[in-house]
């Protein structure tokens, strides 16, 4: 192999070698800007809920044994909020969905997930329930995930799961707030 061989062949290793250095540097970025993703897996899909014009907010729990920093659930809860805020749902409008849920998973990330890029997760079982009759309307897991330090933590994990939050309920048929 000639000089210019190897040259090229150690070329062609090192940025392909800082191809995985770029793509979290642009993760990071993304996370920056956009925070926690959120994600809904659907356990029972409700049928439409175009009518609603309301959201309460109902317990929040968190399962037994499961450990969260202690100010988690004030914060989904307040997620859950903003999320009816984006969509025609007002805290005080009629007919209203009750939402009710149980952090059933929280994952914060250790040291080595930092140095190959973290995973930090949130997964709120949660419930939709129509306020006024009590009828059953649906379930799904609710997650908020981070794959960049810059968007995890509680405060992003829980925006990630109200994304989630507003995401199965426009899926379901309730409108976004045109102002």
């Amino acid at each position: 192999m000639n000089r210019k061989n190897v040259f090229v062949a150690v070329a062609l290793f090192v940025c392909t070698a800082n191809v995985g250095c770029m793509g979290r540097i642009i993760r990071e970025g993304a996370g920056a800007a956009l925070g926690a993703s959120g994600k809904v897996v659907e356990l029972q899909t409700p049928s439409s809920l175009a009518n609603y014009r309301g959201l309460t907010i109902e317990s929040i729990t968190v399962a037994q044994g499961l450990r969260v920093p202690g100010d988690i659930m004030t914060l989904v809860r307040q997620s859950y909020a903003d999320a009816a805020e984006d969509l025609v749902l007002t805290l005080d409008g009629s007919p209203a969905v009750a939402v009710s849920g149980e952090i059933i998973h929280y994952e914060a990330g250790d040291t080595v997930s930092k140095a190959i890029g973290p995973l930090q997760e949130i997964i709120v079982r949660t419930q939709l329930i129509d306020a006024g009759s009590k009828k059953f309307l649906g379930e799904a897991n609710l997650i908020g995930r981070s794959k960049a330090l810059t968007s995890g933590g509680s405060h992003n994990l829980a925006e990630g799961a109200g994304k989630a939050l507003s995401k199965w309920l426009g899926d379901s048929g309730v409108k976004e707030n045109d102002g």
